[in-house]
């Protein structure tokens, strides 16, 4: 029976003795890809019975692509959209809640999102927690030009880990302030 105390306690230091100390990149990767699950979807509503969308969207490139039709003109009264999706925007279009597509709003993909790497990780003077600035990728599709001032094709972010009893783990978005008196 004592022989069994002594291997129990040498297998819970092995344990616990295991447990990564210093936040690394591949964990913090792991861990902020478990949480945000890349790569996502980057979607724009289109309000299709508003004149000042159809413009951008008749700027845009859309139309010589043959993936919406814009109605330039319309009568008083009449309730027809001004953009309406061609048969080869279809898969660009994303499911629409019920409550826009009353007010004409189509919901559509115009890139994906998908981590980068990396950039910083700033551990606290306690080692308990950690800053983590990294960058996501965004690569665009044509329905891209549909948003007025445009998409950045990388973005950074940064995000909080806090070291707890069974390693470390991702903080719900927090301030800088919150944080450091956490």
């Amino acid at each position: 029976m004592k022989k069994l105390s002594y291997i129990l306690t040498t297998v819970i230091l092995i344990i616990t003795g295991c447990e990564p100390k210093k936040l690394d990149e591949k964990l913090a990767t792991a861990l902020i890809l478990e949480k945000n699950h890349y790569p996502t979807i980057i979607h724009h509503d289109i309000f299709c019975g508003d004149p000042t969308h159809a413009y951008t969207i008749f700027k845009s490139g859309l139309l010589e692509k043959g993936l919406v039709k814009v109605i330039q003109t319309r009568k008083f009264g009449d309730t027809m959209a001004f953009v309406n999706f061609t048969a080869a925007a279809k898969p660009y279009l994303l499911p629409t809640p019920k409550e826009d597509k009353i007010s004409k709003i189509q919901r559509v993909k115009v890139a994906d999102e998908q981590f980068g790497a990396i950039k910083e990780i700033r551990m606290m003077s306690s080692g308990n927690k950690a800053i983590v600035e990294f960058t996501t990728i965004r690569k665009k599709n044509v329905f891209a030009a549909a948003i007025k001032n445009g998409l950045k094709d990388t973005l950074i972010h940064e995000v909080y880990f806090i070291r707890a009893d069974d390693g470390w783990e991702l903080m719900d978005k927090k301030s800088e302030i919150e944080f450091l008196s956490y």
